[in-house]
This record gives C-alpha cells, sequence and structure tokens, in this order.
C-alpha cells in the first residue's frame, strides 16, 4: 500500500474531512490529495458511497442536501475516480475476512488499494496495523 505513483485511494473518513472538515487534513495530506487529483490518480472505492449514506442516515454526519446530491457531487469530483466492485476486488476482499472480520467495507477499500497498488490514505487504525 505504499506505491504513490500507482494512485491514491482515499478512505471514506479522509475524503468526508477533505469536503466537509479540512482542517482534521495536515497540510502534507492535503498536498498529497491535490497532487494525486491533478494527475487523475486520486481514487474512492464505489463502496465508499455507501458508506456515506448509511453515515448520513444514522445522523453522525451533517450533510446539508439531499443524500443524493451530495452523493453524486462527490462522483463528479475532476481528478476522482470512483472504483466500482470489480470480481477482482470482490475476490481480493475475502483474503482480507481475518483481518477486518467485521468490517466489510474496509475489506472491499483495502482490497481496492491492494488491486490497484496504490497508496491508502486512512487515520483508521485497525487498517494501518
Amino acid at each position: 500500500m505504499q506505491n504513490i505513483n500507482n494512485g491514491l485511494v482515499l478512505d471514506t473518513h479522509v475524503l468526508l474531512w477533505s469536503l466537509l472538515q479540512p482542517e482534521e487534513l495536515s497540510e502534507q495530506i492535503k498536498h498529497k490529495i491535490n497532487l494525486a487529483q491533478e494527475n487523475s490518480q486520486l481514487f474512492l472505492s464505489s463502496i465508499s458511497l455507501w458508506e456515506i449514506a448509511i453515515l448520513n442516515f444514522k445522523k453522525r454526519i451533517n450533510i446539508y442536501e439531499p443524500i443524493k446530491d451530495f452523493l453524486n457531487s462527490i462522483t463528479n469530483i475532476n481528478g476522482l475516480s470512483i472504483k466500482d466492485i470489480s470480481p477482482e476486488i470482490a475476490t481480493e476482499s475475502i483474503f482480507l475476512m481475518d483481518d477486518f472480520h467485521g468490517a466489510p467495507a474496509d475489506r472491499i477499500i483495502v482490497a481496492t488499494v491492494k488491486c490497484l497498488g496504490a497508496t491508502l490514505l486512512t487515520r483508521d487504525q485497525k487498517i494501518l496495523n
């Protein structure tokens, strides 16, 4: 997960912070995101859209527009590619079940990173460990 040349995959919370609470991100991380975005090397797993919808439904985030509009705006961010769950990603995620037993979205995100050979931007200690 260290090859930045193959792009950056944003964990769901990193995307949300960049959009809703940019002060949560260091200048170094903001720079990495901007550079990847400028080079069309910024990625988001499609499972993150589902996670955001769930967080909104549970009122764990404050979105001040209809959630469908917010999610559509994410898919239209220039330089950000949404990576759908491919057969390769689905298969790779199976091998992560022991590491992320109760977190299927984390398995999909990490599998996406592995399949792309990219770097994951996250503060999630379960993933980092």
